[in-house]
Parts: structure tokens; sequence; C-alpha cells
């Protein structure tokens, strides 16, 4: 509460002072990134395993709205080749991102860009794509929760990253026998990945599809052989559906170290983004290592619960960063 309190203040003042606007004149040379997951009603929300990587099309719109205001926006690529260009536009430089290619992405999300004239990228777990099974994260939170009602969300959250530790074939070991415990349950059309029609869909209105690889492993983890399948089969399924070639990919869950940056960049990928947070500076940003902002619903809201225009802006200008430190912790 006492957060919630000074991050009100301290918003309240860097909006009347024209601090916000100052430091977003400042990152004119620079490519804010953004980074969301799933656009979902609050009750599908509250539902999820992990609300932290949901945002209400309420609290999205809001955010677009603002976006569209104070932001120049472009698909992924092509702020890169504006910022490659020193291409400077008059209103700092953006590029929205979703990760994984959930179905709310094309039916919620999609129509919210629109009206606000957005075009965003999307990174593609192809695997999935055409098909009725989950992430292997979903499948385990769904049946998790189903054996354990009552476990907090924080705890659900916990268990799944140590689990994400594991070597591939324990981690299936430790799910095969969550699920079989928990019994199937019946898929939500929202929860799916996205179909290739969607796919072709979203590109024929100038969103960009990039690779999220085929399986979501963590790619360090990975034989040589299974690393490059992950990422060369995933590009090329992708350019096969869209009919263009697929510029670009997420690592999953931020995961990467040299062998993977050289074996991204021998795939053909032109960039790749991380889950380090920050802005990228044109004079010294990184291809295969962008930084994004990881959009909180929670933490972009006032401690009444509503959605703060003044707190978005400050997280994706990198002013929040700077002031709010310890919420990082």
């Amino acid at each position: 509460m006492m957060k919630a309190r000074l991050r009100d203040a301290v918003g309240s003042l860097a909006a009347k002072s024209g601090a916000i606007a100052r430091r977003e004149s400042k990152i004119r040379g620079h490519l804010t990134i953004l980074c969301y997951h799933r656009i979902l009603p609050e009750p599908a929300r509250s539902a999820y395993h992990d609300p932290d990587l949901v945002v209400t099309p309420e609290i999205f719109r809001q955010q677009c709205r603002s976006l569209a205001q104070h932001y120049h926006v472009l698909p992924l690529s092509e702020a890169l080749a504006s910022l490659n260009g020193h291409t400077i536009p008059e209103r700092p430089l953006a590029a929205i991102t979703f990760d994984d290619g959930y179905r709310d992405n094309i039916v919620i999300a999609a129509p919210i860009l629109r009206e606000h004239s957005l075009r965003a990228t999307f990174f593609i777990v192809a695997g999935l794509v055409d098909t009725d099974r989950l992430p292997w994260y979903d499948l385990a939170g769904q049946a998790w929760l189903t054996l354990y009602p009552r476990t907090g969300r924080a705890t659900v959250k916990a268990e799944l990253e140590r689990v994400k530790r594991l070597m591939p074939a324990q981690r299936q070991i430790w799910l095969t026998e969550l699920v079989e415990r928990a019994c199937p349950h019946k898929i939500s059309d929202l929860d799916r990945i996205m179909a290739s029609d969607d796919l072709r869909v979203l590109n024929s209105e100038g969103h960009e599809i990039g690779s999220h690889t085929m399986t979501h492993p963590l790619l360090p983890q990975c034989e040589d052989r299974a690393l490059i399948h992950e990422l060369e089969q995933s590009r090329r399924d992708l350019s096969e559906i869209t009919g263009r070639s697929v510029p670009g990919i997420c690592y999953p869950n931020g995961d990467c170290d040299a062998r993977v940056r050289q074996a991204t960049e021998g795939a053909g990928y032109d960039y790749a983004t991380s889950v380090r947070q920050g802005t990228n500076d044109a004079s010294e940003f990184d291809r295969f290592g962008l930084k994004r902002w990881f959009i909180n619903q929670e933490r972009l809201s006032t401690r009444s619960g509503a959605p703060s225009d003044t707190l978005f802006r400050m997280e994706i200008c990198g002013l929040a960063d700077s002031i709010f430190r310890w919420r990082r912790g």
C-alpha cells in the first residue's frame, strides 16, 4: 500500500511538472518496445494461472490510445529500419509486441489496434499453429489449479519457474503426471494458439509475424540439432503460412547465451528480443538482445485499481525505472 501511494504521488508530480514529456523528448533517438502476452476480460484474467501476463481490453485500449497520441508506432522490423536509417520521427519510436500467439490476440487485441491505426509484431509458437494443443506452461498451470484450487497464484508461478529449469525430459515426465492426475480439460477457443488463417489476416492488415520457436523450449538447454530445428523450422513454417519472410524471433523466457545468439544469426533472423527492460538507444543497441518493457497491469494502476495513463507513460519512457528501482525486486 505504501508503494502504491508513493507511486501515485510521484506519478502526479511527474505529470504536473512536465517530467514525462521531457523524458519522452529525450528518447526520440531510442526505440521503445512493449511486451504483451494476452488480452482477456477481467474474469478470464483472474482465473488464469499467471494474471501478470494478461491485460484487460479496457486497459489495453487506453494504452493504445496513449501510444497513438505520444509515440510513433511501427512493427518491430520497420521500427529497427527507421532506427538504422537515422530517420528520427517527431515523436518517440515504439513497437508493440505479443509473445506466444494466442487467439485472443486476433479476436480482442487486433480490433483495438485497428481502432487506433496501430500495427504490431506477433511472436508465434509455430509448432502449435493449427492444433488444439496448449503451451506446456498453460497445461501445467491449469492442472495445478485444478488439483490445488486454494493455491495462490504466486505459488503456481514459482512452481512453473522451478519446472522451467528442469531438463526437457524431466519436465515432460512432471507435466504428464500432473495432467493425468488433473484429468483433461475443455480448451477455450481464446486459449489456443492462432491458426494459419489468423496469421494471414494479421499479415494482410500490416502486422508483422515473428517466431517464438517451434515448442517454446529454453534454448540454452537444447542440444545443437534441436536448437537449429527450433530456430529454422519455425521460421520456415511461419514464412510458408504468411507468404512473407519472418525477420525476427523472441527467445522463449528471454533465455539466451553465446551459442544461441550465433545459431539465431545463422538461421537468418535479423533481430531477436530479450526480456531485459529498457529502451534501445540507436547508437548502441543490441540487435540480438533487444530490450522490452513487460506490461504489468497491476503495476500500472493506481492504488484504487484504476488504470493510470501517467504510470504507463512513466514506465515505457524509462522514467519509472529510474525512480522506482525498488519495485523490480
